[in-house]
């Protein structure tokens, strides 16, 4: 009688442990999927805004630029953000909630989400995101109007995905390469010189002396690496200055190979801003570091200092 027993209960565990299988097999499976379901070669134009902001780039040829609040190249590190993190982003097809009342819980308010929406070149919407966060590691996100909402699978996106024209804009506002240049002449309170350059040698002259600035000098080096790579990150508008309490602190006229000109004009206001206009435009004060002031109004010592430069 033992011996059946055992046995009754070994055939029970068997349909047991089938049963949990067959179970487990025929479970709905949580698919993880992309956000932005888009080829991205087709995205030929990005919006950005919230509530007080908007952020427009697109794409001409294979150049991205920002065409709002801004006319100027787009910044390369924010579009190579956004295709390899933005554009890459996952969630898990099972909603958070299927029909949000309240959308305060997620981070989804209206004067608190960010807003994407991607266009193909023929201005086609190809998708509309709203991300949303409440000071958690993931988002969360919802389509168009849709009161879904799902949860953002990889880390955090909508605290650099955000309408900061700043962000956005290159900072890159001057470029030019050391053999393009012709000559530099720098006028600053306390001196002026003039840069002459003659194939790959430099030539120094002021008022005083003049002599060919010894190949490798840093404050040379320093100067043409400035010019290649002129960057600022914020610039204010004309409104927003002071003129009356701005004082030039030097002006440097380029001249090009080309036969053009670049004239850049440093001003100093109170003890430590600098602002810089480019070639007279005076709708843009760009806001300049001490130190990219300073590489233009050195002495004339330190251009004759044979050196390496590192």
């Amino acid at each position: 009688m033992k011996k059946y027993r055992n046995l009754i209960l070994l055939i029970i565990f068997l349909l047991l442990v089938g049963l949990f299988f067959i179970l487990r097999r025929n479970e709905p499976k949580e698919r993880v999927v992309k956000i932005i379901d888009a080829d991205s070669l087709a995205i030929a134009k990005i919006q950005v805004y919230n509530v007080a902001d908007t952020v427009i780039v697109y794409k001409k040829d294979d150049t991205w630029l920002m065409s709002y609040p801004d006319k100027a190249a787009a910044n390369m590190d924010m579009m190579e953000y956004f295709f390899k993190d933005v554009f890459t982003a996952t969630y898990s097809e099972t909603a958070m909630n299927e029909h949000a009342k309240s959308l305060h819980q997620y981070g989804l308010d209206k004067d608190k989400e960010v807003q994407l929406k991607l266009f193909d070149a023929n201005g086609k919407l190809l998708t509309h995101c709203r991300f949303g966060n409440t000071n958690n590691p993931f988002d969360y996100f919802r389509y168009g109007n849709s009161r879904k909402v799902y949860q953002v699978r990889s880390r955090a996106i909508s605290g650099r995905l955000r309408p900061d024209a700043n962000a956005w804009r290159s900072p890159i506002i001057l470029s030019i390469k050391p053999f393009e240049l012709a000559g530099i002449t720098v006028t600053h309170p306390k001196n002026s010189y003039v840069l002459t350059r003659d194939k790959t040698d430099w030539y120094y002259m002021d008022k005083n002396q003049q002599f060919m600035i010894p190949h490798g000098n840093v404050t040379m080096g320093k100067i043409l690496n400035t010019l290649e790579k002129l960057e600022s990150y914020r610039y204010s508008k004309a409104s927003e200055i002071d003129k009356k309490s701005l004082k030039i602190a030097a002006e440097v006229d380029i001249s090009l190979t080309s036969k053009g000109k670049h004239n850049l004009t440093f001003y100093k206001q109170g003890e430590d801003q600098y602002y810089l206009i480019l070639d007279g435009d005076e709708s843009r004060y760009y806001h300049m570091v001490l130190d990219q002031l300073y590489r233009f109004i050195r002495h004339a010592e330190v251009f004759n200092i044979q050196e390496l430069s590192y």
